[in-house]
């Protein structure tokens, strides 16, 4: 009876040695990831002319860019995640959102004077190496009146109605006919990219869904090899839209890509965002990467 007692004694004691060294550093550390838009190696700011975009090598002026962002997450040398906590600040970020603003009302642009490209948070000291997150809203923030609700989700003009949500994207370029294309009746003089959540099923718009959306439209993005203290997010423009010509239209369609299965100008937009697309899988992301701080 004692050689039990004692043996099990000895597990229980090898368990939690175990146990403690596995367990995350003691403490918490302030995180900023910094992000920043981008064309190529060309960061984007308002009244500038960009060139060589899309398919035709476009011009085009922006006129805005916001981003949402959610469900941050450190990466570490084993692969493991861990929830990095917003800091809410009362205008751009709450504990599980945060909106990137790379514009500042000036120029074309018709935003807002004041910009956020980075964002704060808190998690587990430790030894990180990669970071993940989502582009979007969470699906339990994502149907509400915006007039009412909390800093970041009260832009209403970063809203479609309620019953389809948030646009993860606001993204909207002055757009200009590129030399010797052929625009075949349907010149664009804008290209906006609205990616958000449809297929939300049958109601009124001023009401949330019954049931999941069929595409949620939430792209997640993983760097495996990310440090936070010299890289920043790079959203890189010129790749997302590398095959889309921007300089027309799908007829019938709103100017750009509204995220519908319908609109021919999403197809191959949503393949370089990594989601699903008319029953078709991405071949893979190319709108984030890492790159080291300008």
């Amino acid at each position: 009876m004692k050689f039990r007692l004692f043996a099990l004694l000895a597990a229980t004691l090898a368990l939690s040695a175990c146990a403690s060294t596995q367990a995350p550093a003691q403490g918490a550390q302030n995180f900023t990831i910094r992000f920043d838009a981008r064309a190529g190696e060309s960061s984007i700011r308002c009244g500038q002319s960009l060139t060589g975009i899309g398919s035709t090598g476009a011009s085009v002026a922006l006129q805005d860019f916001r981003v949402y962002v959610s469900n941050f997450r450190l990466v570490s040398r084993t692969g493991a995640e861990t929830p990095l906590q917003l800091a809410p600040d009362g205008a751009f970020q709450s504990d599980r959102v945060a909106l990137l603003d790379f514009e500042n009302a000036s120029g074309n642009c018709n935003g807002n004077a004041t910009m956020h490209t980075a964002v704060e948070g808190r998690a587990p000291a430790g030894d990180y190496v990669g970071l993940a997150f989502d582009l979007g809203v969470p699906v339990d923030l994502n149907h509400q009146d915006p007039t009412i609700a909390g800093a970041p989700l009260n832009f209403s003009a970063l809203t479609w109605p309620w019953r389809y949500g948030y646009k993860f994207t606001t993204i909207d370029l002055e757009t200009g006919r590129a030399p010797g294309a052929s625009q075949m009746g349907h010149e664009a003089s804008g290209f906006s990219i609205h990616l958000g959540s449809v297929d939300c099923g049958q109601g009124s718009p001023r009401t949330p869904p019954e049931t999941p959306c069929a595409a949620p439209n939430r792209p997640t993005f993983r760097l495996d090899s990310f440090d936070a203290r010299t890289q920043v997010v790079v959203l890189d423009l010129a790749a997302l839209l590398a095959n889309t010509d921007v300089t027309v239209n799908d007829p019938g369609s709103a100017s750009g890509c509204m995220s519908t299965a319908d609109d021919d100008d999403c197809v191959a937009i949503m393949d370089r965002l990594g989601l699903s697309f008319r029953g078709q899988a991405s071949r893979g992301q190319h709108f984030v990467r890492a790159a080291e701080t300008n």
